[in-house]
């Protein structure tokens, strides 16, 4: 999903060492890549993560940069949101996106996207499609 090189996915291989990622090895390549991949809007990735549209903008275009841990921590967890909904939605980006669309009951009638912008929000949005995935409706 974020096009690493193999030499850094393979060092990955426990919680810790995605921590050390998040804290300094997240390039701006990995967000382009990623955010291409998932199909969402930049419109929308600026109100998932913690900067404006502009300054978003401005980081992505940085080449050979590393976010900050503020910046790519939201990142490696939406993948994570990914990773899990593409195995409850059949590999279906499509499925994916319009459930992260869609208003919710379990969000209190708000959309996964509309909560996506805080920690506990996306660690809510990964509680609900594993339950998908194991065909636990909440």
């Amino acid at each position: 999903m974020y096009e690493m090189p193999d030499r850094e996915t393979n060092e990955i291989h426990n919680e810790s060492e995605l921590v050390d990622l998040i804290k300094s090895g997240f390039k701006a390549s990995y967000a382009r890549h990623f955010m291409r991949y998932t199909g969402l809007p930049l419109d929308i990735w600026a109100k998932i993560l913690p900067v404006s549209k502009r300054t978003l903008q401005r980081e992505l275009n940085r080449e050979k940069h590393f976010f900050e841990a503020s910046l790519a921590e939201p990142f490696i967890e939406v993948g994570e949101i990914y990773a899990i909904g593409m195995q409850a939605f059949d590999n279906n980006k499509d499925r994916l996106n319009e459930w992260l669309m869609t208003q919710n009951p379990y969000f209190e009638g708000k959309t996964p996207i509309e909560i996506m912008n805080t920690h506990k929000g996306r660690d809510l949005i990964k509680l609900e499609l594993t339950r998908i995935e194991h065909s636990e409706f909440s």
